[in-house]
C-alpha cells in the first residue's frame, strides 16, 4: 500500500477504511503476535485485539504511513503482556511466512537463497520478545531507532542496546564469522 493512501485511509477512520486496513495488514500482525506468543489460536486473538485497540486510539497516530509498524508494536506488546500474565513461552519451529504471494522459482541459487532466509527467520523468531520487537521494527518496517525508540517509549540508549543484544545472539545462532555478509547487517538508518 502507497504511503499517501495509507495516509488518507487513517485520517478517514470509517468502516470501509478500517476493514482495508485489517486486510492489508491482518498477516503481518498475526505473524508479529504469533512469533512471540507460538500459539495459533491465542495469536489471532491478539492481533484483532491489536487492530482494535489501534482503531480506538488511532487519533494518537501522528504519521498514517507508519501504520503498519504502530500496529506491529501494539501486537507486539499485547503479546508480551499476555505471556507476562500467563507465565507461558511457546516453542515451536512452525513457520509464519510473513511475506504476500511470493511467486516460487525452482532454481538451486533460489533454493540456497530460501534456505539461508528460512535460517535467519529461524533465528528472530529465538529472539526474547524485547529483541524480537525492535528487530522486527527496523528490519521489516525499515523504521530509525529515534522512531522505534518514540514507538515503544524508550530511550534511543535502549533500544540500541536491544538492537546490539538482538545482532548478537543472531550472529552466535546463525555461527557467523566476523566480517560475513548478512541480512541482519542491514535495515533502517539512525543508529
Amino acid at each position: 500500500m502507497e504511503p499517501e493512501e495509507l495516509k488518507n485511509l487513517v485520517k478517514k477512520n470509517d468502516n470501509n477504511s478500517r476493514r482495508l486496513l485489517f486486510e492489508a495488514y491482518y498477516k503481518k500482525t498475526y505473524a508479529v503476535a504469533y512469533n512471540i506468543l507460538r500459539s495459533r489460536e491465542n495469536a489471532e486473538d491478539i492481533a484483532q485485539d491489536a487492530f482494535i485497540k489501534a482503531f480506538q486510539n488511532i487519533g494518537q497516530l501522528q504519521d498514517g504511513a507508519k501504520f503498519g509498524a504502530w500496529l506491529a508494536v501494539i501486537a507486539s506488546n499485547l503479546a508480551r503482556n499476555y505471556l507476562k500474565r500467563e507465565k507461558r513461552i511457546y516453542y515451536t519451529d512452525q513457520e509464519v511466512v510473513m511475506e504476500q504471494g511470493s511467486e516460487v522459482n525452482y532454481t538451486e541459487e533460489s533454493a540456497l537463497r530460501g534456505l539461508e532466509v528460512e535460517q535467519v527467520r529461524k533465528a528472530i523468531r529465538a529472539l526474547p520478545p524485547e529483541h524480537y520487537q525492535v528487530v522486527v521494527l527496523q528490519y521489516y518496517y525499515e523504521l530509525k531507532v529515534e522512531e522505534i525508540a518514540d514507538m515503544l517509549k524508550l530511550r534511543t540508549g535502549t533500544v540500541k542496546s536491544r538492537l546490539s543484544r538482538a545482532r548478537q545472539r543472531l550472529a552466535e545462532y546463525l555461527e557467523l564469522k566476523e566480517g560475513s555478509a548478512c541480512l541482519i547487517d542491514k535495515g533502517g538508518e539512525g543508529e
